[in-house]
């Protein structure tokens, strides 16, 4: 192979292994592959909770049936969006993971947390291994009821995503506790006896996140880089420099 096919080899290489970096999963494409949660797939899309799912590097969908979401029919698409963004779990999730919670009860940090419009404990869920091994979810509010039970996974791509099958819609809660709304990235609330509970922080987003939300992060909130640079992962300096190398070598011997 001359030198000049191989920094082509490389610079291809390059590029092909930056797009499947950026680009692992489509939650719109997982879900269409099961009819069954076809009309969740629509609205994920409707609402852009899609994009925002594709954009992330790791995160669970609880997904719900046709018939599950009819409870939601009378609702408002801003409604429906704030619903489903609770259903949007911040970290990797399978049935594996939830059947040996150290301690049977796990607080989740959700989308609906993060976008800084969830007040009190309205943005976290509260996922629970019952003694006859079944999994529930509810809201993280005091005083909500554990009636969406996981049947079962719909797909997975370790450790980037997955989603999974619950039998039917976790609703906002009030929490009586408080007015004001949590932001992204804040403190994870209590929880009675916090002993009880294990408290799962959200991986930080991808590098491909918008810079400006870094920059409107409020005041004594840190944000997801140093300095104002965003964090690049190990994957793109690798990438990078790959593609960076091969270009000055095509330059050289063209």
């Amino acid at each position: 192979m001359s030198s000049s096919s191989t920094s082509l080899f490389f610079f291809f290489f390059a590029s092909t292994f930056l797009y499947t970096s950026s680009n692992s999963f489509n939650i719109t494409n997982m879900l269409s592959q099961n009819d069954d949660f076809s009309t969740f797939n629509k609205l994920l899309s409707q609402t852009q909770l899609a994009s925002t799912i594709n954009e992330r590097q790791t995160i669970t969908v609880l997904a719900l049936s046709n018939d599950a979401l009819s409870s939601l029919s009378d609702q408002s698409t801003a409604d429906i969006k704030r619903i489903l963004s609770l259903h949007v779990v911040l970290d990797y999730y399978d049935i594996k993971k939830l059947k040996n919670l150290n301690n049977k009860t796990v607080i989740l940090t959700t989308l609906l947390q993060s976008s800084g419009q969830a007040k009190g404990r309205q943005g976290f869920l509260n996922a629970t291994v019952l003694k006859n091994g079944d999994v529930v979810f509810g809201s993280a509010v005091p005083g909500s009821i554990l009636d969406a039970q996981l049947i079962d996974s719909v797909a997975s791509q370790p450790f980037n995503i997955s989603v999974l099958h619950i039998s039917n819609a976790i609703p906002i809660m009030i929490d009586a506790n408080t007015d004001s709304p949590y932001v992204a990235h804040s403190p994870l609330p209590s929880h009675g006896n916090d002993d009880d509970y294990d408290y799962d922080e959200p991986p930080s987003p991808p590098s491909s996140a918008p810079a400006a939300a870094a920059a409107k992060a409020p005041s004594g909130v840190k944000a997801d880089s140093t300095n104002g640079v965003s964090a690049i992962s190990p994957q793109f300096h690798v990438a990078f420099a790959l593609l960076m190398s091969s270009f000055w070598l095509f330059i050289t011997v063209w």
